[in-house]
């Protein structure tokens, strides 16, 4: 077993914002501070996904066929789309929006990265924003 795979991996609540370890291993989890369940591994969207929220502790990824619908999209790990999001969006980390992509809606991030030819329509941006707190969650590859 690798030194990487033992140790624990620190979370942050999507939530209540609690800080807590989890296993690497884990794809869902409970929140200690406020008991609610949190999803914690990576999604990939390939299709249309017409939800209220879209929240993640991992990375999330909308491929370029792939649509997200949603009022509010959090992803702690980091966000990059190739296909659609529509969305209010809020992440402690970088949001990559590639060539493909067309985005629509607000979006506070730590950083960001926006591809020549990608569709960006209306939306406020706020980059840097720290206020989630998460950019010491990250893992430098």
């Amino acid at each position: 077993m690798s030194r990487k795979q033992a140790e624990p991996r620190l979370v942050q609540c999507y939530l209540c914002r609690h800080r807590f370890d989890i296993s690497r291993k884990a794809m869902t989890v409970s929140c200690p501070a406020c008991h609610k369940p949190l999803l914690v591994q990576d999604v990939i969207v390939k299709t249309l996904q017409a939800v209220k929220k879209l929240q993640t502790c991992g990375t999330l990824t909308v491929q370029k066929k792939g649509r997200v619908i949603a009022d509010l999209v959090e992803a702690h790990g980091g966000i990059n789309v190739s296909g659609t999001l529509h969305a209010k969006v809020v992440n402690g980390s970088r949001v990559r929006i590639l060539r493909t992509a067309n985005w629509k809606g607000d979006c506070n991030a730590s950083s960001i990265q926006i591809e020549s030819g990608a569709t960006v329509e209306g939306g406020m941006f706020q980059v840097p924003d720290r206020s989630l707190g998460v950019e010491d969650l990250i893992e430098t590859a």
